[in-house]
């Protein structure tokens, strides 16, 4: 997948070569997960990873979260190396552990990661909300500024109609 160049746009090697990153994980859960997985769901991804020793290299604050097509998820692995398909061997799923710590782990880790992607889908949908808000204030202040040009021609149709006539209306 890393070396794949129709791919590059969504997942590469970093500059240095110990570690790759994912970029914009909802075309690459898409586009590229099924044609290497029998899913596209980037939780599993991760899962997958961190079951063969993958870490995910954290570089965003907390509550800094970019939306899901702008995510970048760089993930390494010590024996995961650019150029050293050597090593590939060497990369082994994790131990089992006792039943109850993987499970714990592994939904731990699972609703992480499902939560990582909720969060981003919903700062996506709160982006767009507060497009619509930032619309609907433009269109009310236009309004607004309608209305209060129709209210002065009104009145100015109104005293001319009293200035024609001699008598105010009533």
């Amino acid at each position: 997948m890393v070396v794949d160049k129709q791919y590059q746009h969504l997942i590469a090697w970093t500059y240095t070569g110990t570690s790759f990153i994912v970029c914009n994980i909802t075309e690459f859960s898409r586009d590229v997960l099924p044609k290497h997985f029998k899913h596209n769901n980037f939780s599993s991804f991760v899962r997958q990873l961190n079951m063969y020793g993958f870490h995910k290299v954290n570089k965003s604050p907390r509550g800094h979260r970019a939306l899901a097509e702008n995510q970048i998820w760089e993930f390494s692995h010590p024996k995961f190396l650019r150029g050293r398909g050597d090593m590939l061997d060497e990369i082994k799923r994790k131990a089992l552990e006792s039943d109850v710590v993987r499970r714990d782990n592994g939904d731990i880790s699972s609703h992480l990661a499902v939560m990582q992607v909720a969060q981003s889908d919903m700062m996506q949908q709160l982006a767009h909300l507060q497009e619509n808000f930032t619309e609907i204030v433009r269109e009310l202040t236009d309004t607004r500024r309608r209305q209060l040009t129709q209210q002065q021609l009104i009145k100015q149709m109104l005293d001319y109609l009293t200035h024609q006539q001699g008598a105010p209306c009533k």
